[in-house]
């Protein structure tokens, strides 16, 4: 079956009922509208799609400093650039791991041979992500073996193993000898979940060649029989007390990519899903990507060397050990810098906020720097120097620009 697509685009804090509204769409699921609105209002930005009377209805959130426009092709351009901006710096500078990024958000694993054939489409994001999710479930269950011990009984001529007086006592046929023993087999029931997610995904989200091979893979393992399990109790508390180290809890958010809901997971655990198979979910918040674009930057002025993101500080108030942690500490030249990089607007002056200046005045105290600077995606005025009262001293601070917008420079 064939379905028509419709485009909304909505920007990072509009509200989603009267963007909806502007653009034509007044009769959406109040369900998945509200879902999204929680999004865009929490300084989120991402796709959601989901259909309803056969009709596909993609919603993007675009960043406060991309402004949707007329052209609904220029939107989505600007949109997949971003997240695709995004993901390469990642895989640029896999070596820095920011604690401050969303562990909700899914790698694409957009390897180097991907990266030259993909066409910069939401549809080819949404492959990849699936493949990462196939691709984690698989590494998993090479590495899971777990077993339990299951009693045989059987019976021979010779004594074996335990010997089971019961059934010996009964024989009418005394050459039969009656023994049993345990013998470990394999069995989890996180490989018979993933084979019904896996099936789910097959069923709705199209067939899937590698899939149906990992699954088919997963049941030969296991033996497994028919299971009772449910998608939507992917979320139930009684499940996710299954998912217990570092790779269960991979293996869980890539079940949650499979179903389309690994947004719903940062949320709330335990609410109820929506339409699993007739949706498909992906947000990141925007900081995150500011940071990996201003610490590309950063590189390419100072190099790799000079730059220490995310530079742990510790200092003590009273008894009290506390730690702080700077975006960025430069060291070039003879000079540090102490940097943090804002995700906001500056219009006039007035927008740069008391609590971010204190917090850089700590951090150059703390890091003994000789430059304090806040970089900010857009800045509205030309002043770039300011100073402000902080403890008795006068704190000179700079302000800076590193353009989202120009990419490609």
């Amino acid at each position: 079956m064939t379905y028509l697509t419709k485009l909304i685009f909505v920007n990072e804090n509009e509200n989603i009922f009267e963007a909806c509204s502007k653009q034509g769409f007044n009769n959406l699921d109040i369900g998945h509208l509200e879902f999204i609105s929680k999004k865009a209002n929490n300084n989120y930005i991402g796709y959601y799609q989901f259909l309803k009377d056969e009709i596909y209805y993609k919603i993007y959130i675009l960043p406060k400093i991309s402004p949707r426009v007329a052209n609904d092709e220029t939107n989505k351009k600007n949109f997949i650039k971003l997240l695709s901006k995004y993901y390469q710096l990642k895989k640029k500078y896999s070596s820095i791991k920011f604690e401050k990024v969303d562990k909700s958000v899914v790698d694409f694993a957009l390897e180097s041979e991907k990266e030259q054939k993909r066409n910069d489409e939401l549809d080819d994001f949404i492959a990849y992500k699936y493949s990462d999710a196939l691709q984690t479930i698989e590494s998993f269950f090479k590495k899971h073996k777990n077993s339990l011990v299951k009693e045989k009984k059987f019976y021979a001529q010779s004594i074996r193993d335990q010997f089971d007086l019961k059934r010996n006592i009964l024989e009418a046929d005394k050459s039969k000898i009656h023994q049993r023993k345990k013998e470990p087999y394999l069995y989890s029931k996180l490989a018979l979940i993933t084979v019904e997610v896996l099936h789910h995904f097959i069923k709705h989200k199209g067939k899937n060649r590698e899939a149906k091979k990992l699954k088919n893979r997963i049941e030969a393992k296991y033996n497994l029989e028919l299971y009772g399990f449910k998608c939507k109790e992917i979320s139930s508390k009684k499940v996710l007390k299954l998912f217990k180290n570092s790779d269960d809890k991979e293996l869980y958010l890539a079940l949650l990519t499979l179903l389309g809901v690994e947004s719903y997971f940062e949320d709330n655990n335990h609410k109820e899903m929506l339409k699993l198979h007739n949706q498909h979910a992906h947000f990141f918040r925007p900081e995150d990507l500011f940071e990996w674009i201003v610490y590309d930057s950063l590189i390419k002025r100072y190099g790799k060397e000079s730059v220490a993101p995310q530079k742990r500080v510790y200092y003590s108030i009273g008894d009290e050990r506390r730690e702080a942690k700077p975006d960025f500490v430069v060291e070039s030249n003879n000079e540090t810098i102490v940097i943090d990089a804002k995700w906001k607007i500056l219009t006039t002056q007035k927008d740069v906020k008391f609590e971010d200046v204190a917090k850089l005045w700590r951090d150059k105290v703390l890091t003994n720097a000789n430059k304090a600077l806040l970089i900010y995606p857009q800045i509205g005025f030309e002043q770039r120097e300011l100073t402000l009262d902080i403890k008795d001293e006068q704190f000179k601070f700079e302000l800076d620009i590193v353009n989202i917008q120009n990419l490609d420079e």
